[in-house]
């Protein structure tokens, strides 16, 4: 059954696959509630070292023994505090990598830097600045943790220039120590000038960038991952999957690559691999949204509509807010017939988001297919005062 009946039909179709390259999800949020701490300090008990160890040693059942929710902006906070304490106390960088890789699967490096942008916005905001943090900062950044270690290092140096006092470090006064560039690093500061580039939108320099860093690390997987991105932008999609691939040979658990493999063969008309793609990233991270959501508006589109509900309510199980998935899920149940259902799940996507148009129009024609014609015009209503060129 389409939406409509012999009324006007619905004007919105189903979106189709979003293309995002990186999802950045931001969280807000705080204050640590003293059983949420106890439970954090009791995870993170195993990394902490004191001056006196030698070595630094990972739990071999760390990771099985946890949840693998994602992070929200405490867990982040918190965990970060507890990195540098434990740079305080000696940690070097493989010590500081491997918390990171314990906590990968809850997790990307691309969120963790996106949550320090965001952290590092607070503290410059703050009417003080921290110098201890400041300085601890600084020393994480001087390990050599990639990205996300310079941005640390950044903040840590913007902070210590809005003291008062002079500029010192450590008690002495800073110098950039002169080391020479190692061919790792060079290829380091390529990807992220093309991670750069990217973000810019000059995805043409970001694949020139990213290819004078692969002719250095021919194995590295991000850099095939990212060169995907940039190619998928610009139109050239048989590319992309290329590079996917490439990224995939490498490391074959790369989901975000699976995903985004899924979008660029689902533009070139390739539905039943884009299909296999999507459900390849969400067997290996089950909490990834945009896999599932991909996942469902396939379906829909291949008219396995029970199908696209089952994946519509697991995308909606790890991102309830998101709008977009109840409304996709309301023209799904709509076209199965389940019309009560539909007004339900756009109705959620109206609580969330009030202004969607679509979602008020096609309720409109569901309740006026249902005989509730004053609850009908009155959505309709709604929906020409917010689009007025509705017709």
């Amino acid at each position: 059954m389409v939406l409509g009946g012999n009324s006007k039909q619905a004007v919105v179709k189903m979106n189709r696959i979003n293309p995002e390259i990186t999802e950045k999800i931001k969280r807000t949020g705080r204050v640590i509630r003293n059983s949420v701490r106890k439970k954090l300090k009791q995870w993170l008990n195993p990394w902490l070292t004191s001056k006196q160890e030698n070595y630094y040693q990972v739990p071999k059942n760390y990771t099985s023994q946890q949840d693998n929710r994602p992070l929200d902006s405490t867990d982040y906070e918190y965990f970060f505090m507890q990195l540098l304490e434990g740079v305080d106390h000696g940690w070097r960088k493989s010590q500081v990598e491997r918390v990171f890789a314990a906590l990968s699967e809850r997790t990307t490096e691309a969120e963790w830097i996106d949550w320090l942008r965001g952290f590092g916005d607070r503290l410059l905001a703050a009417p003080t600045a921290n110098e201890h943090l400041a300085s601890q900062m600084i020393r994480l950044g001087e390990l050599g943790c990639g990205t996300f270690g310079k941005i640390s290092r950044e903040i840590g140096f913007s902070l210590l220039a809005r003291s008062p006092q002079a500029y010192i470090y450590n008690h002495e006064f800073y110098r950039e120590p002169e080391i020479a560039e190692t061919p790792a690093q060079k290829a380091q500061n390529l990807f992220n000038e093309g991670v750069e580039q990217f973000n810019a939108g000059d995805f043409w320099a970001a694949i020139s960038t990213y290819d004078k860093a692969l002719e250095i690390l021919p194995k590295a997987n991000e850099i095939w991952y990212n060169r995907g991105n940039a190619l998928f932008k610009i139109g050239k999609a048989t590319d992309a999957i290329a590079s996917y691939e490439k990224a995939l040979e490498i490391k074959s658990d790369k989901y975000e690559a699976w995903n985004n493999r899924g979008n660029a063969l689902f533009n070139l008309g390739y539905i039943q691999e884009a299909l296999e793609s999507y459900t390849k990233a969400v067997e290996i991270q089950p909490q990834y949204h945009q896999a599932w959501f991909n996942k469902a508006v396939l379906l829909g589109n291949l008219g396995r509509l029970e199908e696209a509900i089952v994946s519509y309510d697991k995308a909606l199980e790890i991102k309830p807010q998101d709008d977009q998935a109840w409304f996709n899920r309301g023209l799904v149940l709509g076209n199965l017939g389940n019309l009560e259902e539909a007004i339900a799940s756009w109705d959620k996507a109206l609580t969330i988001n009030p202004e969607r148009y679509e979602a008020w129009y096609n309720r409109s024609v569901a309740l006026n297919n249902l005989g509730r014609t004053e609850e009908a015009n009155a959505s309709l209503e709604k929906a020409k005062t917010l689009k007025p060129d509705l017709y």
